[in-house]
């Protein structure tokens, strides 16, 4: 493709290139970016596909681009500590996801999330991973025990990287999960991958006022409350105050040393 590119610039005077796939094509969509082509949307119904139109994702790449990634893709490193594997979510885990989201306490404090949650909503959700991923904004994994099945007990994320300098903390539980330490556990984890990996240098996270459980999770992973943005997140229900949480690289290590 490189050879092919070049010999369109060098030999014939193209003046732009343009990729298109359609949605979800995402071996397609990795050798664009590979080759420094410009992501610049998803046109509606634009490509054929077994006799109906599908959404296409359309990308440029001019004669003056470099042939490189114009920006980072994140991959989804597995991590073990504490008796917990952080991997990558699969296909498989989406009656798990659906159990957990359509949970009452997280419909509670999540209140953007649809309800009813079904299968379709999991699904688009994956989706929606990926492309953060692929954009490298985040990175988003489910948290099992390796000697219990293997089975799906939370989410836990980092997001809003901005490289080298921050990245907040979210999460939700399994009801299965509940008061066995999984997320204090998980976050920990997360904190050191975003700290030591990553490298960066703040960790945030926030929770509404009265989710105590989550204040909870994030207080014990040594994160400080420094302000509380009123009407700042959204609960069934309506806004709700929330508390914001960060500590530095520099506080975090001291912590550890302590």
């Amino acid at each position: 493709m490189r050879l092919l590119v070049d010999w369109g610039f060098e030999s014939q005077g193209v003046q732009v290139m343009m990729w298109r796939a359609n949605t979800g094509n995402w071996p397609s969509r990795r050798l664009a970016w590979r080759l420094g082509f410009t992501l610049e949307g998803t046109i509606r119904k634009a490509l054929p596909h077994r006799g109906e139109l599908r959404d296409a994702w359309v990308g440029t790449l001019l004669p003056t681009d470099e042939r490189r990634p114009r920006t980072p893709w994140l991959d989804v490193p597995v991590l073990e500590a504490d008796g917990l594997r952080l991997r990558p979510w699969r296909d498989s885990d989406v009656p798990r996801i659906v159990e957990a989201c359509s949970d009452e306490r997280t419909q509670l404090w999540l209140g953007q999330m649809p309800s009813p949650y079904t299968e379709a909503d999991a699904r688009a959700w994956l989706e929606h991973l990926a492309e953060n991923r692929a954009g490298g904004h985040s990175v988003c994994w489910a948290v099992v025990e390796p000697e219990h099945d293997d089975v799906a007990l939370a989410g836990v994320n980092y997001f809003d990287l901005v490289p080298e300098v921050e990245c907040e903390v979210g999460y939700w539980t399994h009801p299965d999960a509940r008061g066995r330490g999984v997320m204090t556990r998980a976050m920990r984890e997360v904190v050191r991958h975003a700290f030591d990996d990553v490298g960066v240098r703040r960790v945030s996270a926030g929770a509404a006022v009265d989710n105590t459980a989550s204040r909870r999770v994030i207080e014990a992973n040594g994160l400080r409350q420094y302000g509380v943005e009123r009407l700042g997140t959204v609960v069934r229900g309506g806004r709700a105050d929330i508390v914001w949480y960060d500590v530095l690289v520099e506080e975090w290590r001291a912590s550890r040393h302590a």
